[in-house]
């Protein structure tokens, strides 16, 4: 193999340190990567510039930027969900009248990769490449709930359980609680926990390796959540996540449901 490229090494290292998915201060970026600071700083400074990195001016932090979305549809799982899912969400869509997201797990946060906005004039909606919280997000519960324990358990030990709302779940013994009823029910509700006067329920993807990736979940004003709406939906959208793992080579859907933790 061929001597590598020094400064091709040390921003792929980079990379790596902001892929594990929390948001890093300079100081310890460059502590992890073990280059000076001046150089972990060039290379985070053109990685803004080029959309790969983002800088957050309040908390002086970095991480992934959303333009990593490329790698993310051109990956073979990505590009695989994103398409197979599209005419599910469309039917999704036409049904309910609501936003219909998807998104991917990665690190402690989940990553918007496809939504189709509600035709409604009120409407709830996040845009391509937008990251949330797994602990306060309907596809971020829906994800972790089904996680095997020593992936949960990382997930859980770096989350920071930021209050959104006042009805925000705040640590992990909480959240490990309510979990257990996601697995129970199959699907997830985030209650006005991300926003206030919002509602979204989220059912989990499973990959050909019957482990949880990704979920869809349809996000409404609470004011339209009516009983007999997410009676249907909490029926229907699990249906969906299911038919779209067996299209991403789930051979036996029970082993995604009885191979997690306990």
């Amino acid at each position: 193999m061929a001597k590598p490229i020094k400064v091709v090494a040390k921003t792929f290292k980079v990379i790596e340190i902001l892929h594990q998915g929390k948001a890093i201060s300079l100081k310890d970026l460059a502590e992890q990567a073990m280059l000076p600071k001046p150089t972990a700083f060039r290379i985070l400074d053109t990685l803004i510039g080029l959309g790969y990195a983002e800088h957050d001016g309040e908390t002086q932090q970095f991480r992934l930027g959303s333009k990593f979305l490329t790698f993310i549809r051109s990956s073979t799982a990505g590009a695989d969900v994103i398409a197979l899912a599209k005419p599910y969400m469309e039917k999704l869509s036409e049904t309910y009248r609501e936003t219909i997201n998807l998104a991917r797990l990665t690190g402690n946060q989940i990553i918007y990769v496809s939504i189709l906005e509600s035709d409604q004039p009120f409407r709830i909606s996040d845009n391509i490449g937008d990251r949330a919280a797994a602990h306060s997000t309907a596809i971020g519960k829906a994800i972790a709930a089904f996680l095997p324990e020593p992936m949960l358990k990382e997930v859980l030990a770096t989350t920071s359980y930021t209050p959104y709302t006042r009805r925000t779940i705040v640590d992990e013994e909480s959240l490990r609680h309510h979990l257990v009823q996601v697995r129970q029910q199959g699907y997830a509700i985030d209650d006005e926990e991300g926003h206030d006067g919002v509602l979204c329920i989220g059912a989990p993807i499973f990959n050909k390796d019957h482990v949880a990736f990704a979920a869809l979940s349809i996000s409404m004003p609470k004011v339209r959540a009516k009983k007999k709406v997410l009676e249907d939906i909490t029926k229907e959208l699990p249906r969906v996540t299911i038919q779209l793992s067996l299209a991403l080579g789930v051979t036996d859907i029970r082993k995604c449901f009885s191979s997690v933790h306990t």
